[in-house]
C-alpha cells in the first residue's frame, strides 16, 4: 500500500477591509460632533433681560425709549430682541452692561424687572439643531454662591402645634377633658388638668398613641417634648424638603447648571452660574409661596372689622389683591404642602386666565369633608408668599425673610371637592403663569436666612476657563508631538484620533441635559487625554510585537487589534465602575471629575478601537506589500 501525499492547504489572505456601514456609522458620528461641539467655540455675552413686574405685554414705546436711553449715555449693545414678555440687550463687556444698568434704572424705575445674565452668542442655525453650548459651573462662568440658614426652632414649633392641634381632637374623643394647652418657647406642649383622673388618662393616651413625645407630669400638668429621634427626623425632613424645594424653584426659572446641595444638618448650598444680578438671586432664594384654603366668617361685616380692629376669637383679618378686607376662620383646610401640580388654563366661558390645581396626600380626605359640610358658604384661597428682604440694624446689613398673606380668591363652595379645582379672578396670563409656578415650587417648611454670599465675577471665569483650556492644550500637545515622533504614520492616526475624542466629549457634554463642566471636570478631561492614548499604544505595540514574528503586515494589522481589544476592554471596564461609583456617592466638584470621564472612556474606546482601525484600513487595508510606518 502506497500513502498518498498530503496537499499543502492554502493559508487564507486576510484582508483589513472596513465595511462600508462602519464609515457610514463613523462619518455620521463624527459629523453631529462637530455640529455639537461647534456652539462652544462663539463663547457669552453679557446681557440685561427686561420683563414687566405685572406681566403686562412688552410695547413698541418702551423699546423705542430703552434705545435712545442707552444713545444718549453713548452706551453699545451688540443685538437687541424681544418677545411679547421680555426684552434682551447683548453688550461687548460687563463694564458696559453694568453701565447700562444703571442708565436704564431711572427710567424703568420699580415697575419692571432687570436681570443680568451671560448669554450664549450661539447662530440661530445651530440653534434650531438644538446644538447649545456646555453648561458652565460658577467656577468657569461666574455667578452667585448662598450658604443658607435653615430656621429649626420654626420647623420645631410648627410641628409641636400640629402635635398641640391633633391632641386637642383625641383627648375631646375620647372624653379626656382638659383646662389649658399650649407650646411654650422652650419646644414643650403644656397640658394642664383639673382632675388627676384626666391628667392619668391623658398620659397613658398619650404614650400610646404619641410615641414621639416624652411626657412627664409636674403637679397638674404634663409637658411633652420630642424624642431625640423623633427631632433628628424632623431636621432631616425639613432639609429634604427645602432642597426640593430650592430644586424646584431654580429648575422651575430656568436656572438649569444650578447645584443645590446639603451641607450641614440645617445648611444649605446653592449656587447659580450666570447669575450676576444680586438682587434677582437673592429674591430668586430667599423668597416662596405656597397656598392656603380657609373658611370665610360671613357673620360679620369685614369692614366694620377692619374699622374697628374688632375681630371675634379663632378668626383672622386678611386683606385681598385689591385690598378689600376680608375675615377668615384660623383653621386652615389645605396647605402648600399637599399640591401636586398648578397649571394655567382659560376658562371656557369668561376666556380668562384660571389656575388649575391637582392636590395629593392625607390632606385631600379633610379638604373634601369641609368643603362637603359648608356648601353654600364662602372659601377664600390664601397666597402666603416670603421674601428675602435686607435692612440696616445699628449700621451692619442684616438678612431678613418677611411672609405676606394675601387673599386671591374667595368663591362660594358649590359643591363638594376633590383633589382638584380651579382659582378664578386672575388679573391675566402672565399673573397667572407666576402663580401656578410659585405654586409648583412648594412650600418651605420654615424660614431660611442667607448665612453666605459671595459673587464669582465672570472675568475670574474666563481667567479658570483659560488656564483650563492651557492645560488641556499642554497635555494634548505633548501626547501628540511624542506618540507622532514614536509611531510615525501610526502615531499620527491615534493623535487624529486623540483630537476627534476630544471633540465627541465636548459634544456629549453639551448635549447632556444635566451635566455641567467645572474645574475639575476639565482636570477629568486632561486625565482622559492619557487615558484614551493608552488603548492606542497597546494596539500598536502588540502590531509591532507580531511584525518582529515574522507576520505579514495584514496579519500583524488585524492580531494587534484582535488581541489587544480584550485588555483594552477590560482595563476600561474596570476605570468606568470607578468613575461611576465617584458619581454616584460623590457631590459637588467629584461628580464633575466623574461625569467627564465616563464619557472619555467611552468615547476614547470608540476612537481607539473602531475609528483608528477604519484609517489603519484606508491606508494599508489593500496594499499588503506596504511598510508600515509605525516605528520600527
Amino acid at each position: 500500500m502506497f500513502n498518498t501525499p498530503l496537499k499543502n492547504k492554502a493559508v487564507p489572505v486576510i484582508k483589513n477591509i472596513t465595511p462600508w456601514w462602519q464609515w457610514l456609522l463613523i462619518l455620521c458620528l463624527t459629523l453631529a460632533a462637530f455640529i455639537y461641539a461647534l456652539p462652544n467655540i462663539y463663547g457669552e455675552s453679557p446681557a440685561i433681560q427686561i420683563s414687566n413686574k405685572d406681566g403686562s405685554p412688552i410695547t413698541l414705546n418702551l423699546i423705542s425709549n430703552i434705545q435712545n436711553t442707552l444713545n444718549e449715555n453713548h452706551l453699545t449693545y451688540t443685538s437687541l430682541s424681544s418677545d411679547q414678555n421680555n426684552i434682551t440687550l447683548k453688550f461687548t463687556s460687563t463694564d458696559t452692561q453694568l453701565e447700562a444698568e444703571e442708565a436704564l434704572k431711572p427710567l424703568l424705575q420699580d415697575n419692571y424687572i432687570m436681570a443680568l445674565n451671560l448669554l450664549p452668542d450661539t447662530p440661530a442655525w445651530l440653534r434650531a439643531l438644538n446644538a447649545n453650548p456646555m453648561k458652565l459651573g460658577l467656577d468657569l462662568r461666574g455667578g452667585m454662591y448662598f450658604l443658607l440658614n435653615i430656621d429649626m426652632q420654626v420647623v420645631l414649633q410648627n410641628h409641636l402645634q400640629n402635635d398641640a392641634e391633633a391632641l386637642t381632637n383625641d383627648l375631646r374623643n375620647n372624653n379626656i377633658h382638659y383646662a389649658n394647652i399650649n407650646v411654650s418657647n422652650d419646644n414643650e406642649i403644656i397640658l394642664t388638668f383639673r382632675t388627676t383622673n384626666d391628667l392619668e388618662l391623658a398620659k397613658n393616651f398619650i404614650q400610646t398613641n404619641y410615641p414621639d413625645l416624652n411626657i412627664y407630669a409636674t403637679g397638674m400638668s404634663l409637658n411633652g417634648t420630642l424624642t431625640p429621634e423623633a427631632l433628628k427626623t424632623l431636621q432631616d425632613n425639613a432639609v429634604a424638603q427645602t432642597l426640593e424645594v430650592m430644586r424646584n424653584r431654580v429648575n422651575e426659572l430656568g436656572v438649569a447648571e444650578a447645584t443645590v446641595a446639603k451641607e450641614d444638618d440645617d445648611r444649605i448650598v446653592v449656587e447659580l452660574p450666570g447669575v450676576q444680578d444680586a438682587t434677582r438671586a437673592q429674591a430668586l432664594i430667599g423668597g416662596t409661596a405656597t397656598l392656603k384654603a380657609m373658611l370665610v366668617n360671613d357673620t360679620l361685616d369685614p369692614v366694620q372689622a377692619a374699622k374697628t380692629n374688632i375681630i371675634p376669637p379663632g378668626s383672622s383679618l386678611y386683606y385681598g389683591l385689591s385690598g378689600q378686607p376680608v375675615v377668615l376662620y384660623n383653621n386652615v383646610i389645605i396647605t402648600g404642602n399637599a399640591i401636586a401640580d398648578a397649571n394655567v388654563a382659560f376658562d371656557t366661558q369668561t376666556n380668562l386666565p384660571i389656575v388649575q390645581v391637582t392636590l395629593k396626600g392625607p390632606q385631600v380626605a379633610y379638604f373634601s369633608q369641609v368643603t362637603a359640610e359648608n356648601v353654600g358658604h364662602p372659601m377664600a384661597f390664601v397666597l402666603v408668599e416670603s421674601n428675602f428682604t435686607q435692612k440696616m440694624l445699628k449700621g451692619r446689613l442684616i438678612n431678613t425673610t418677611t411672609t405676606s398673606q394675601t387673599v386671591i380668591n374667595v368663591a362660594t363652595i358649590q359643591s363638594q371637592l376633590s383633589n382638584r379645582f380651579v382659582i378664578t379672578g386672575i388679573g391675566n396670563l402672565r399673573m397667572a403663569q407666576n402663580l401656578a409656578l410659585s405654586i409648583r415650587a412648594g412650600a418651605l417648611p420654615a424660614p431660611i436666612q442667607i448665612a453666605e454670599e459671595k459673587q464669582v465675577g465672570p472675568s475670574l471665569g474666563i481667567q479658570n476657563i483659560q488656564k483650563g483650556a492651557l492645560s488641556v492644550a499642554v497635555a494634548l500637545a505633548l501626547v501628540i508631538t511624542f506618540i507622532a515622533l514614536y509611531y510615525r504614520v501610526f502615531g499620527l492616526i491615534a493623535d487624529l484620533c486623540l483630537i476627534l475624542n476630544l471633540i465627541f466629549i465636548v459634544a456629549v457634554m453639551s448635549l447632556m441635559p444635566g451635566a455641567t463642566l467645572s474645574l475639575p471636570g476639565i482636570a477629568g478631561i486632561v486625565l482622559n487625554v492619557g487615558i484614551a492614548i493608552d488603548a492606542n499604544v497597546l494596539i500598536f505595540e502588540r502590531i509591532r510585537e507580531e511584525l518582529r514574528k515574522g507576520s505579514s503586515n495584514t496579519g500583524a494589522i488585524h492580531t494587534g487589534y484582535a488581541r489587544a481589544f480584550s485588555t483594552i476592554l477590560d482595563a476600561n471596564v474596570t476605570t468606568f465602575m470607578v468613575a461611576l461609583i465617584l458619581f454616584v456617592i460623590g457631590t459637588g466638584a467629584i461628580r464633575g471629575f466623574a461625569v467627564t470621564l465616563m464619557i472619555g472612556i467611552v468615547t476614547s474606546m470608540f476612537c481607539a478601537v473602531v475609528i483608528s482601525r477604519a484609517l489603519v484600513n484606508l491606508i494599508y487595508g489593500k496594499n499588503t506589500n506596504k511598510r508600515l510606518s509605525i516605528g520600527i
